[in-house]
């Protein structure tokens, strides 16, 4: 199969490495510094980007490049500098762009990311209403299913129209955006923790909540102390038990019953398991198929992607019939980098900055490989699970799960259970990456390099599952799996 996604662990991977040396937080970046930043950054996306008119054309590019131009004409701190290159690259609309969490300066991370600013519970979002998942804060009123009507007295709609302008996504497709501002407290980073505090700071260290309880009329205010994201996870543990802590918590796999399996993947960022996890797999199926066991639900939910190889080994575990993913196209912008651009780039591999002898120039502009590079067939196996699959799916399958959900689909694999995805059917950018160093605010911010485009026109929409389940408010507050009970109802009308 093709390598059509981003792995993720190599981002993670590489984050320690070749780094200059960061400015202090203190350091007021002037207009000079900032503007030389931006033409540097303006200069690699016209020349290395892929996608940058993938989804606006030329015209309204430019805008966006003069708006943010004309944001650094004063001086600024590194935190406002950070907002305006970080609103610049979503606006591109590429969910592979932008200033990378993990990957900024020791320094910055903490002058920006790890300060005593954050919000003492965690949330979740539906419709666009924020209500209380986890509490940590010293006001037992915040119970869970509590809605936040305003922080510090403004609206909540409008502090998520306002951070959705700076979370990366592909096209048009807000699923996964607004995915990604629910806050779970778990990971390094979250990107309400990360904009929201440097949009809307505590005020004389303090968060200000109006606040409604479930099934009660009563609006009400409170306060609560700001902490710091190290300090509320240890909270919530304290409170609430053990949480997944590492990637290995996020496999799982068990029986339901006599005839249906159930595999939670939550990750594929495979170079950060402790757990063998193509071992992990052989015995889950080894399992399924000592027991004769009829039915299995894989559960992506919640997984946004990593390395593609696991869609190649989950791919074979299926295969009972020959499975063809989806032809793309493969497009890169250039043929060797600049040494104009070239102190600034970073990568794990040295090729990506000489292709010379592996590309053809198409008519278009872009290039594309002189050889095939990948199967995208997968040959039966008769070794195969022969049962019923079917593939738990929501908005935050984007990038390599975003890929297994077409695959499977498209082979009728399985049966595809949830609400739509994120991604794009549009197509992506990603699969190599440049890691852009700013040179005077040392920001740093992802490019990838490959588009993986379809051959024929589609929609600017994610994937739609076969069946799909519409959640509501008192199915979450309950804490059912209505996605899940719904799947194994379907099993049981077979």
């Amino acid at each position: 199969m093709k390598q059509f996604y981003i792995t993720i662990l190599l981002l993670l991977l590489f984050s320690g490495t070749g780094k200059p040396q960061s400015i202090q937080s203190s350091k007021t970046l002037t207009p000079s510094e900032l503007l030389k930043d931006f033409e540097i950054l303006k200069g690699v996306l016209l020349n290395y980007h892929p996608g940058l008119y993938r989804f606006q054309d030329s015209s309204t590019v430019a805008k966006l490049f003069n708006n943010a131009e004309q944001q650094l004409t004063r001086d600024l701190s590194l935190s406002e500098a950070y907002l305006i290159f970080s609103k610049f690259t979503a606006s591109l609309k590429c969910g592979h762009t932008f200033c990378s969490f993990y990957n900024q300066s020791s320094s910055t991370k903490d002058s920006l990311f790890n300060k005593k600013d954050k919000v003492p519970f965690t949330f979740f979002l539906f419709d666009k209403k924020m209500f209380i998942e986890k509490n940590v804060s010293d006001v037992e009123e915040l119970k869970r299913g509590t809605e936040i009507l305003e922080i510090n007295n403004v609206p909540v709609a409008t502090i998520i129209d306002s951070l959705i302008q700076y979370v990366k996504g592909d096209g048009n497709n807000n699923l996964k955006r607004l995915n990604d501002l629910n806050l779970s407290g778990l990971g390094k980073f979250e990107a309400f923790d990360i904009f929201y505090p440097l949009l809307f700071p505590p005020i004389n260290n303090s968060y200000s909540l109006k606040v409604k309880q479930p099934d009660k009329p009563n609006i009400f205010k409170i306060n609560v102390n700001p902490i710091s994201r190290i300090e509320r996870f240890e909270l919530i543990e304290k409170k609430y038990g053990k949480q997944p802590s590492t990637l290995d918590d996020l496999w799982s796999f068990k029986l339901l019953n006599n005839e249906t399996g159930y595999l939670k993947i939550g990750t594929f960022v495979t170079n950060k398991l402790t757990i063998d996890w193509k071992n992990f797999l052989n015995n889950a199926f080894d399992e399924l198929n000592k027991k004769n066991i009829k039915n299995l639900i894989i559960d992506i939910r919640g997984n946004e992607g990593g390395d593609d190889e696991v869609n190649l080994v989950i791919g074979k575990k299926l295969a009972k019939k020959q499975i063809e993913f989806p032809a793309f196209k493969e497009l890169l912008r250039y043929e060797k980098v600049s040494d104009e651009f070239r102190p600034y780039l970073n990568t794990w591999d040295n090729s990506f900055y000489n292709r010379s002898g592996q590309l053809i120039k198409l008519e278009n502009g872009f290039y594309t490989w002189k050889k095939d590079r990948g199967n995208s067939i997968i040959k039966q196996n008769s070794k195969a699970f022969q049962g019923n699959t079917y593939l738990l799916v929501d908005a935050a399958n984007s990038s390599a799960t975003f890929f297994l959900t077409a695959g499977l689909q498209r082979n009728k694999i399985a049966t595809i259970v949830g609400s739509e995805t994120g991604g794009n059917l549009k197509g992506t950018n990603g699969g190599q990456l440049f890691f852009l160093w700013l040179p005077n605010s040392k920001i740093e911010i992802d490019i990838p390099l490959i588009g993986y485009y379809p051959m024929t026109e589609q929609p600017d929409k994610g994937i739609n599952p076969d069946i799909e389940i519409s959640l509501n408010f008192s199915d979450i507050l309950s804490n059912q799996d209505i996605v899940l009970e719904k799947t194994l109802e379907l099993i049981n009308r077979k």
